[in-house]
């Protein structure tokens, strides 16, 4: 096992190896790469996230749990917040983000909505969410965290890679990663390619092999 420094150094490295890739790259390259269903979506364009889930469940209209996460969560990592998909209450808002922020925390995933948008947009904190709601939440139900989730059809476990961008978010297992980032250069590189061919004057059906298909 390595020191924890170098640990954290060479997470901190795949993290942003992984965050120079669009969603749609990563997915493609690895069946172990999940993509998080199209409702959970970014609160705003253009929008880049990549770091470790702390996934937690809060209760239905409460968010307790995510107040208890902001203060045990560690540095880097992104709050992966499943609250059975509710969205009549706007559980995440512009203090819970400045208090985030301030712990060093990379973003936020959630089944559930959040308020306060235009603060939530103009601060340098990634949102990825269900909807938005202007009513607020309880505080009284205490949750489960760092513990596995079910959000937008994917299972998420404490340490996963997040990554998410304009078009959505995906989840990659920690031993995957490695070899989802040399998928995703090789793919890049050959689309590089295809992309030149195509400015060139060549056609899509015959780099792609498609005539006769139809």
């Amino acid at each position: 096992m390595m020191p924890a420094s170098q640990e954290d150094h060479s997470g901190s490295t795949i993290e942003k190896q992984l965050a120079t890739f669009a969603t749609p790259t990563l997915y493609e390259v690895s069946e172990a790469v999940k993509a998080m269903a199209p409702t959970i979506a970014p609160l705003f364009r253009p929008i880049r996230l990549a770091g470790r889930a702390y996934p937690l469940l809060a209760g239905h209209g409460d968010n307790l749990a995510v107040h208890r996460a902001l203060a045990e969560a560690p540095a880097g990592a992104v709050l992966v917040v499943v609250n059975g998909g509710d969205t009549r209450h706007g559980f995440w808002g512009e203090v819970m983000m400045e208090a985030a922020l301030a712990r060093d925390l990379a973003g936020l995933v959630t089944d559930g909505a959040v308020r306060d948008t235009q603060a939530l947009r103009t601060r340098p904190f990634p949102v990825f969410c269900a909807g938005i709601a202007i009513a607020g939440t309880t505080k009284s139900i205490a949750g489960l965290l760092n513990h596995a989730v079910s959000i937008g059809g994917v299972i998420v476990q404490p340490g996963d890679f997040i990554v998410g961008d304009d078009d959505g978010v995906v989840v990659i297992p920690p031993q995957q990663a490695a070899s989802v980032i040399t998928l995703a250069q090789a793919r890049v590189d050959k689309e590089n390619t295809l992309i030149e061919q195509l400015r060139r004057g060549a056609l899509t059906l015959d780099l792609l092999n498609l005539r006769g298909q139809a």
